[in-house]
């Protein structure tokens, strides 16, 4: 047994067995002898068949117990020094060998090779089986690589992909034949719940290098970026995966993504916007022009007017905070919601409600239809000109105009006159989606046609393919909800139980104006004043309301009767 000093200090052991070659380094002598120390002694006693890996296991563990590196003890010969001869590049990265053919000498083996490799500090990288090669071949050979170090592979950063095309700048529709609707412009990103948003590759760590001698650099790890995380999502477990945790708009806020089911516009909905159809609630910023529809299963609030546009919400409410007008020409405003409608005023338009209709100061020249009341008792409080339907009460302050406009008030139950005014109103709307339906059918048949005749077909058009077919999927929920309001509309609302239908007119009734309850209509033939009509022997009769019953008490309600005599 030979011990192993190290500047005159016992680390461990060298010892030749029958069945092999072991050494042992004692426990905390580590820190005193390196790995370098350990190769170069055991080089330096000419072992060359001794596996390195297995003794910086023994280095690195310092257990003090003998472990086998050897089956037997090979000791180098110097003979063989002339033929082989190692050199190492600047940057220790390769490792070359030169060989010569010994004569009269034993055979040069690999582990000869292997044994001057060490001595010359080479650990690291050395391929065998080339120095085999070059050794069979039997021939001299000049500089050949036979030791490669690693050059150190820095870690990736997180790569986070959004599966949602969030590109928002204006894209008119372009239909079958090639024409241009810049009304259809594809603004809102519309996700359903669960849906996947982002997905991210982790970073890695990055693989260490090393040079030929041993050296190891280690690596700089990747930078791990999060997944835009915003309002309304949700991250799967792995933290790899960015889902929609509702059904909404899904935009870019403060570098992160956010959905929310209500769509705002801040500005007009025009050509800036395109058409809107969205399944939440939308609040419009500015004014909708003249052509342009929202479509919306939830509220929506315009806090500019409506022009002679097209709204829509199939189970909200719509509130217009500036008015309703339309064109006195075949352009009026469509107005149709499956609550109340609120505005403040109605001027040229086409308004249905399944609840309430309540106007701020009038309704002039307009189709009203309200399941429930109809409201006008603010400010002027004028109904003119129009042709009202309530399924309970209308309330106003003056009902129809000096000049003898036609006006028409009815409440109560359905008539062959109201029930095709109402299916008119649903056909309309139906007509509209109809049209948009095909509109979107044209252009998912020309991009289908295009991507089978493309050999690469782009991203962005293989999104606006998904897009659409989620449109259309929408859309034909929407055309089932309107078929089926025009199935049942006559059976559903023909009668409501309990309920005493009455108009009130709070100020004025003028001559001309036609009041009517149920089936019974009566034509007013002369101006009244503070009155209430009521159904009487299935006839229209008006009561007179005493000034507190008029007003209800109310300040901004001042009764401004004048000195003329009033009808009974």
């Amino acid at each position: 047994m030979d011990n192993i000093l190290i500047t005159n200090k016992e680390v461990g052991t060298f010892e030749q067995r029958e069945d092999g070659v072991y050494l042992a380094i004692f426990p905390n002598s580590k820190d005193e002898i390196s790995f370098e120390d350990v190769r170069k002694e055991i080089i330096r006693k000419g072992v060359v068949n001794s596996d390195f890996n297995v003794i910086r296991k023994i280095w690195e563990q310092s257990s003090g117990e003998p472990v086998k590196i050897a089956d037997y003890f090979e000791r180098y010969d110097t003979l063989k020094d002339k033929y082989i001869d190692i050199a190492i590049s600047d940057n220790e990265m390769e490792a070359y060998l030169t060989l010569g053919v010994p004569e009269g000498l034993a055979e040069i083996t690999v582990n000869d090779v292997l044994y001057k490799l060490l001595e010359y500090g080479v650990e690291m990288g050395i391929n065998e089986k080339e120095i085999k090669r070059l050794l069979e071949a039997g021939q001299p050979a000049r500089k050949a690589i036979v030791a490669r170090g690693r050059p150190v592979q820095n870690g990736k950063d997180s790569n986070v992909k959004v599966l949602i095309d969030m590109d928002k700048s204006a894209k008119p529709l372009i239909t079958e034949d090639g024409s241009v609707d810049f009304r259809n412009i594809n603004m809102i990103k519309i996700v359903d719940k669960d849906q996947l948003l982002a997905v991210k590759e982790p970073c890695s760590q990055g693989e260490a290098g090393y040079t030929v001698t041993g050296r190891i650099t280690e690596p700089r790890a990747g930078e791990d970026y999060p997944l835009p995380r915003g309002k309304n999502t949700y991250l799967a477990e792995d933290g790899l995966q960015l889902f929609a945790s509702i059904i909404g708009n899904v935009f870019y806020e403060q570098d992160v993504l956010n959905v929310e089911n209500v769509y705002v516009v801040k500005g007009n909905v025009d050509f800036s916007t395109g058409n809107i159809s969205y399944p939440g609630d939308v609040v419009i910023n500015g004014d909708v022009k003249s052509d342009f529809s929202v479509h919306t299963e939830g509220n929506i609030i315009v806090r500019g007017t409506v022009e002679a546009a097209e709204l829509v919400s199939t189970s909200g409410n719509i509130d217009v905070k500036k008015g309703i007008i339309g064109t006195q020409t075949e352009k009026k405003a469509k107005i149709v919601a499956g609550g109340s409608v609120k505005a403040l005023f109605i001027q040229e338009g086409v308004v249905s409600a399944g609840k309430d209709i309540e106007v701020g100061s009038y309704i002039l020249n307009s189709q009203i239809h309200a399941e429930h009341d109809v409201m006008a008792i603010r400010d002027r409080g004028m109904i003119a000109g129009s042709n009202v339907f309530s399924g309970s009460c209308v309330r106003a302050k003056n009902v129809g105009s000096i000049s003898d406009t036609k006006t028409q008030i009815k409440v109560g139950k359905i008539v062959k006159g109201d029930i095709e005014f109402k299916n008119k109103q649903l056909d309309e709307e139906l007509e509209v989606l109809k049209e948009e339906d095909k509109l979107l059918r044209k252009r998912l048949d020309f991009l289908e046609l295009l991507k089978k005749r493309l050999p690469h077909f782009p991203q962005e058009k293989e999104q606006e393919l998904a897009d659409l077919l989620d449109k259309i999927k929408k859309l034909e929920k929407i055309k089932e909800t309107v078929v089926a309001d025009k199935a049942d509309f006559e059976s559903k609302f023909i009668d409501q139980f309990g309920v005493e239908r009455k108009i009130f007119v709070l100020q004025t009734l003028w001559p001309g104006a036609l009041v009517g309850i149920n089936e019974a209509v009566k034509k007013v033939e002369s101006r009244q004043r503070r009155v209430m009509a009521v159904l009487e022997e299935n006839q229209v009769e008006f009561k007179r309301l005493s000034l507190k019953e008029a007003t209800g008490g109310r300040s901004d309600m001042e009764d401004d009767e004048d000195e003329e005599g009033e009808g009974s």
